[in-house]
């Protein structure tokens, strides 16, 4: 199986979109990286445009063949010949990546999940630290006014 490389994902372009483009030539899988969510609202609060974008992405196709020969071919053309496209100006970007498996995308995709997961494990965490320290700070700053009240009664 061959996979290919999609550097740029036009506004618009959805993975059905891509799939329905790329279906004469055996796709089997597509993968779509979607913008960062502070991009998006950034987008959205200037523009108006709440759609999802899409940055880069993957295609997996049967045959290794079919895909170097789709990466060869279709690299730097037009994405659409109908004038009343909305991708009729935009260039297909793509590359075909040589020794590359599907599976190795998957790792790379948990791996970066784990390590989000991970750094909010560990700010979530010290965020509690510095409430239970605050916290502390707190009850032994009342226990020092209590004990301070008590020496100015007598």
């Amino acid at each position: 199986r061959g996979v290919i490389y999609i550097a740029r994902i036009p506004p618009r372009m959805t993975p059905t979109k891509l799939k329905a483009l790329m279906e004469d030539f055996g796709v089997t899988r597509i993968y779509l990286v979607e913008e960062d969510a502070s991009v998006r609202k950034r987008r959205r609060k200037l523009t108006g445009n709440a759609s999802k974008r899409y940055k880069e992405g993957w295609i997996e196709f049967e045959s290794k063949k079919v895909a170097k020969h789709v990466a060869a071919n279709m690299n730097n053309t037009p994405m659409s010949g109908q004038k009343r496209s909305h991708h009729h100006d935009d260039l297909w970007n793509l590359k075909y990546l040589s020794k590359f498996q599907w599976s190795h995308l998957t790792e790379k995709v948990a791996y970066e999940r784990r390590v989000r997961e991970q750094k909010l494990r560990l700010e979530t965490m010290q965020a509690r630290r510095e409430t239970a320290s605050y916290k502390h700070l707190v009850e032994t700053g009342k226990k020092v006014d209590r004990i301070e009240a008590r020496k100015r009664k007598r």
